[in-house]
């Protein structure tokens, strides 16, 4: 007999948080976050203009299509309604949990009085979706002043779409019920040399006829990646064909918590160059008189110079690599 087990959030698990830390809070995004009073889902979603959403020192990656009503990559959401619906499109913006998580005015994560974390419709959350075809580093984050970070922990939760998916399957995805079903969100953080190292979560498995599946706000300690300059997040599910999944590549995060200042690189060699960006004066600066280049996504040269700084207010809107020397940082627009 086939039973159920929901892994609810680890009841005591708290992220340690103080001024050395920052944690996510949408709350205080510099992106305008509106939302539709039907779906929770940010307004900007399907809106071509808006290619981030920046909230303290993360800036999170988001394309769409509005000719196709696809968006890829994050959007954001303050849906608390994780009800079975029969058109996709008004619960794709949902999360099991039923809300964003609360926050103490310390900054720690808020609890009632059995442990519980504290959820409410008046927080928005980020959505996630992942697709192959969108590219492997389409779901990214990246840090607004271009330097690595300490990562210290994140809160996921599976998106409502890909929760009745795997409970009951659907037209374009079956259910989960056979041994080991598994799907899987894989967190990637790489740092200043390129490399990068992986957690993977479980949002979902099934074995021994029993099925797992994830419906709070589950915390993830990323503190094995270290300090990162990027994080972005992949998918794999059991139920994959030759078009990539069939169960419908969505996850929610929350309240990603990280060490506020920056990692500071040793020099190894005299081609080492410390580079920054002042994203309000729209500035890249170089710790010395330095040639230096700009790429954009494509990996096309769009500026370069010599000097100690760079203005780049005249760049469109995008994500581009900075490079000087041995050093390279990835910056947003």
């Amino acid at each position: 007999m086939k039973k159920i087990f929901t892994l609810v959030a680890a009841a005591m698990m708290a992220v340690s948080v103080n001024a050395q830390t920052v944690t996510l809070d949408l709350t205080k995004a510099t992106t305008e976050l509106a939302f539709d009073s039907e779906t929770g889902a940010w307004t900007g979603s399907l809106d071509q203009t808006q290619e981030v959403i920046e909230s303290q020192n993360f800036i999170f990656i988001h394309n769409c299509n509005p000719d196709w009503y696809t968006w890829w990559g994050f959007t954001a959401s303050n849906s608390a309604d994780n009800s079975r619906r029969s058109d996709y499109i008004t619960y794709q913006y949902s999360n099991m949990a039923q809300g964003g998580i609360v926050l103490n005015e310390d900054g720690t994560v808020k609890r009632d009085e059995n442990g519980v974390l504290e959820v409410s419709a008046e927080v928005p959350y980020l959505v996630g979706y992942y697709s192959e075809y969108n590219g492997e580093k389409s779901t990214q984050m990246i840090f607004n002043d271009g330097l690595a970070h300490e990562v210290l922990g994140v809160y996921v939760n599976l998106n409502s779409y890909a929760y009745y998916n795997v409970l009951e399957g659907n037209p374009y995805g079956r259910e989960f019920n056979r041994e080991n079903d598994a799907f899987t969100l894989t967190i990637h953080g790489v740092n200043d040399n390129g490399s990068e190292a992986k957690i993977d979560v479980n949002l979902a498995s099934y074995g021994n006829g029993d099925l797992s599946v994830n419906r709070g706000w589950k915390y993830v300690d990323l503190t094995l990646l270290g300090a990162v300059n990027e994080l972005y997040f992949t998918m794999s599910s059991s139920d994959s064909g030759v078009y990539g999944m069939n169960t419908p590549g969505y996850f929610c995060l929350d309240k990603l918590t990280v060490k506020a200042d920056a990692t500071n690189v040793e020099m190894v060699n005299a081609n080492t160059v410390a580079i920054s960006y002042d994203r309000a004066a729209q500035v890249i600066n170089f710790g010395e008189n330095t040639f230096a280049a700009i790429y954009n996504a494509n990996g096309q040269q769009v500026k370069a110079g010599e000097g100690t700084k760079m203005d780049v207010s005249n760049l469109e809107r995008g994500i581009y690599v900075v490079k000087a020397g041995n050093s390279a940082i990835k910056i947003a627009k």
